[in-house]
């Protein structure tokens, strides 16, 4: 390999070598040093651990360059290739989902790939298109259902006026430490459910899925405070059932506390047989709002984690994994902190 001497003399490439604190670019100083005395490439490759390829282009970048063709640019960033007022008309594209036109129910990567081709002028590899994605702080992840009937603004209002609520609730029991818990009931049975598992690329995974009609319900509550947390075990879910539950829940409470339970607004929760203890206040939630619910994240978790990819004989064997996944699960309070954390009830009560 030839070396032009037009940068830098032999003498000066070794002193440079030796004062160099970079190995990696020490490395570098020293090919095109030994090149420059001749060796040959496979030579130099053997001298440095590097292919005779790689030694070669190291070579090429400092004769066309100098010094500067030896730093690795590979690390360096990229930069993005929308400007500002276009990032934010693909967020806004983004966040509003698929447009007719699209023929699609979600937008995958080779929908954006077509996307910034036509509405920005910006040809990209799938690969850059998943880069951009994650750098404009995306994912690709499943959502929660949502019920059509929602109504995002009497959502908000209800977030809006939570801190008064609370605020009345903790004057009319001065004395006592108010804990807010949220409530609600999950039908675990036959009728089984799959989650994923680590399988060979390109596979398709077998799991057990159950398809029979024996279940019963897991009542619960937690709170995202304390991570404290009281659940019931039924055959059927009624007006009876939870003042059983509410019943045992408030034997729970210390003395010095007083429990506010949100809820949903079932027919059994505002039923005229309901019977409330004193050391309970209850709010209940909009309706067809259970992303207000924390407590929705912990059917999913305990679905995930320990109810799917099974078979159950019987109620029996229905009864123990619950109380299983219950005991491993709910029992930690560190966990339900995470698991049914409550980011707009922190928010709402610190407005």
């Amino acid at each position: 390999m030839e070396v032009s001497s037009r940068h830098h003399s032999l003498e000066q490439l070794q002193s440079l070598e030796r004062q160099e604190k970079d190995a990696a670019r020490a490395k570098r100083l020293r090919i095109v040093a030994l090149a420059m005395q001749g060796w040959t490439a496979p030579a130099i490759a053997m001298a440095v651990g590097f292919t005779r390829r790689v030694c070669q282009r190291w070579v090429y970048q400092y004769n066309e360059l100098g010094l500067p063709g030896l730093d690795d640019r590979r690390g360096r960033t990229p930069g993005v290739p929308l400007s500002e007022e276009a990032q934010q008309q693909l967020r806004q594209r983004l966040d509003a989902g698929p447009k007719p036109e699209d023929q699609v129910c979600s937008l995958r990567g080779k929908d954006l790939q077509r996307i910034l081709q036509q509405e920005f002028g910006c040809v990209r590899s799938l690969s850059s298109i998943y880069w951009l994605l994650h750098r404009l702080g995306y994912s690709y992840l499943r959502p929660r259902p949502k019920h059509h009937k929602a109504n995002p603004q009497v959502m908000q209002e209800f977030q809006a006026g939570l801190k008064q609520q609370i605020q009345q609730i903790q004057a009319a029991q001065p004395d006592k430490q108010l804990r807010i818990y949220f409530q609600d009931e999950a039908r675990f049975g036959q009728q089984g459910t799959t989650t994923n598992v680590w399988a060979p690329t390109g596979s398709r995974p077998q799991v057990v899925r159950q398809t029979e009609y024996q279940y019963l319900w897991v009542l619960g509550t937690v709170c995202p405070q304390t991570g404290h947390a009281e659940g019931l075990l039924s055959p059927r879910l009624n007006t009876a059932v939870i003042n059983v539950f509410l019943k045992q829940f408030s034997a729970r409470i210390p003395k010095e506390e007083h429990a506010v339970m949100i809820w949903d607004g079932a027919g059994f929760h505002r039923s005229g047989t309901l019977r409330v203890p004193q050391n309970i206040t209850l709010i209940r939630l909009p309706a067809y709002s259970p992303e207000l619910n924390p407590i929705e994240n912990l059917w999913h978790y305990l679905k995930s984690h320990h109810w799917s990819n099974r078979a159950y004989p019987d109620y029996q064997a229905l009864e123990e994994a619950s109380q299983e996944a219950w005991r491993a699960s709910v029992l930690d309070p560190e966990l339900m902190k995470t698991v049914c954390a409550a980011p707009w009830l922190d928010r709402a009560l610190s407005n």
